[in-house]
This record gives C-alpha cells, sequence and structure tokens, in this order.
C-alpha cells in the first residue's frame, strides 16, 4: 500500500473533503536516506574502537556511555520505522508537523520556495508574525514537494477567500 506522500494531490483533496484532514507519515525509505546514513558510517566506525575503550580503564566510561547512545538511537529509529511517526497532518485548521508543531491557516503568511540539495529539499511555511518560527516541511514526508507546495497556496488562497477577516 502506498502512502499518502506518494500520492497525487487529487487524491489529498479527496482525503481532505472525505476526512477533514490529510495524514502523510513517515516515508519509510526517504527517512532512512538522509540522516541515518552517514551517522551509521560514523557508528560503524567507532564501534570498532569499543572493545578498546572497553578494555582501557580511562576509556571505559565513555565505551558504555557511546553504547547507550547507539542503543537510545536504534530504539528511536525503529519506533520511528515501525510507527511512521511523527506524522505531517493537513486539516480545515491548519498544518501539523507533529505533536508539537502547528500552523493555522490564519497565522500562514506566505508559502516559501523549494530549497536544499536534491537528497534533503525543504519546503518553509512562513508565519504572519515576523518573530514565530517557520515550519519546515521535508520529503521525508511528501516526495513532490512542488506537488505539495502549490497545493497548499491552494488551500491557503481558499482560507484566505473564505474568511475576509484576513
Amino acid at each position: 500500500m502506498t502512502v499518502m506522500g506518494e500520492r497525487l494531490p487529487e487524491a489529498w483533496m479527496v482525503e481532505l473533503h472525505r476526512n477533514g484532514r490529510v495524514e502523510f507519515p513517515l516515508r519509510r525509505w526517504s527517512f532512512l536516506q538522509v540522516p541515518v546514513l552517514p551517522i551509521l558510517g560514523l557508528s560503524v566506525l567507532s564501534a570498532g574502537s569499543l572493545p578498546d575503550m572497553l578494555a582501557d580503564g580511562n576509556w571505559r566510561f565513555l565505551a558504555y556511555l557511546l553504547i547507550a547512545v547507539y542503543a537510545g538511537a536504534g530504539i528511536a529509529l525503529v519506533w520511528q520505522l515501525v510507527t511512521q511517526r511523527p506524522t505531517l497532518v493537513i486539516d480545515h485548521r491548519g498544518i501539523h508537523q507533529g505533536r508539537r508543531r502547528f500552523m493555522p491557516w490564519t497565522e500562514i503568511g506566505s508559502i516559501g520556495p523549494i530549497s536544499g540539495p536534491k537528497m534533503a529539499r525543504q519546503l518553509q511555511i512562513h508565519p504572519r508574525n515576523i518573530w514565530a518560527k517557520n515550519l519546515t516541511l521535508t520529503q521525508q514526508h511528501v516526495n513532490d514537494l512542488q506537488a505539495l507546495k502549490t497545493w497548499l497556496n491552494t488551500l491557503l488562497a481558499n482560507h484566505h477567500q473564505d474568511s475576509p477577516s484576513s
């Protein structure tokens, strides 16, 4: 089954009208490409020296600390791959990124250009308040950021048209 981020904007619009929200879970392969591969390479290099560090009394604490960090990172990675969280949710109230980040339609000033290298493209959502933080959307949720940008611009224009006070 394909995740919502792999589908076309028409499917997003149908989902929005049917359920009142569109959920974009993490795309597993894009999640693995960007942050995990460089970290995995560095981890393999440093894990080779762990037996020597454990044998040497001066470095034993650092070795246990590295093991704890690797275990924690591994558990977090497996949790994200299994649950496909954090999700990006777009509904009639606004844009939710995970559990903590939310930007209502009334506070969105503009949707910026797509930036970044090919493997780590980003789409910035700029708030009306210039002191507030931007909301950054990546390809971890949606394959085609240009289609997402166009769709979000359409939703933003429709929302501003429906609410004359904005």
